[in-house]
């Protein structure tokens, strides 16, 4: 690697990933931008995986743990981390080849170590069929409050988009491994909110995001948001009274300007969270959001 230029470590948490771990990491490798370093977490797998990262031995960094949580895994890659920038990559996920030289090129242009870059990504299937391309809502303009206020209502950006300094992590803290998943939101609304951090969009679709059955996110979608909410309840209580009546406030604003078919939306999903048992209600918003995805 080339020291004269921003090294950039690519982290990728893997537990039994071995469907999609070479694709990933083939991704990594084959970056336009060369000045990387690729870290592979193995997370306690139970499949092929480390099998996998070891026919990358030499060109990865490859270290296995017990398994404790996605957050356990990338916290473990930034304490061994080498570079300036740290970037997140899910073991079924892929990186555009020229992904990291579009942020890196954003980030010198920014010169602000506390800017959090994503980006719009595409979203493929097991089969790695482009199914959608997620466009991220572009809040570049907003102020500070208005940006944080979005957050406090809804997750922004996607994780395996990011690129952070790694002098941020070193000052406000790594992921919560107490959170389990959501880590990325609540690292986002930590930074944001009590840091004065801020997320910058780059909008150009920099990593294909892959959505199947197996998936964290697809299999505890009740649990996912219930978990946000306290996520967000616990930041609030850690900033200042004053702020935190402000932020309700507008919050209350944002929810009454929604189109009417997202607050049905959220009404219904809301009553089935609050109604039902756990065990069936999961059930149901796990399938209700499959369909929302297939119509949209």
């Amino acid at each position: 690697m080339n020291s004269g230029n921003l090294v950039v470590s690519v982290i990728i948490p893997v537990y039994n990933a071995e469907k999609y771990l070479s694709e990933c990491i083939e991704s990594a490798l084959n970056q336009t931008y060369k000045e990387i370093e690729v870290i592979a977490i193995n997370d306690g797998s139970t499949d092929n995986s480390l099998k996998i990262l070891e026919q990358y031995s030499d060109r990865i960094k490859v270290i296995s743990k017990p398994n404790g949580g996605t957050s356990s895994a990338l916290n473990l890659g930034i304490k061994c981390m080498k570079g300036e920038r740290f970037k997140w990559l899910s073991a079924d996920d892929v990186l555009y080849p020229n992904a990291i030289e579009e942020l890196i090129f954003e980030a010198k242009k920014l010169e602000n170590k506390k800017i959090i870059l994503y980006s719009n990504y595409d979203i493929i299937n097991s089969k790695g069929e482009i199914i959608k391309q997620f466009i991220e809502p572009n809040y570049d303009e907003l102020s500070s409050f208005d940006f944080n206020a979005m957050l406090l209502d809804h997750h922004v950006g996607n994780g395996t988009t990011s690129l952070i300094h790694k002098s941020i992590l070193d000052k406000y803290g790594i992921f919560d491994e107490s959170i389990g998943f959501a880590e990325d939101y609540e690292l986002w609304l930590r930074f944001c909110l009590i840091y004065g951090c801020r997320l910058h969009l780059v909008p150009k679709i920099l990593a294909k995001y892959r959505v199947h059955e197996t998936q964290l996110t697809q299999s505890k979608i009740g649990e996912s948001l219930e978990k946000a909410e306290k996520i967000r309840q616990m930041i609030l209580e850690k900033i200042d009274p004053n702020e935190r009546e402000k932020y309700k406030i507008v919050l209350k604003k944002i929810k009454k300007a929604k189109p009417l078919p997202v607050k049905i939306r959220h009404t219904l999903r809301d009553s089935i969270l609050r109604v039902l048992p756990k065990s069936i209600s999961y059930n149901i918003l796990k399938i209700y959001f499959q369909k929302i995805k297939k119509d949209n």
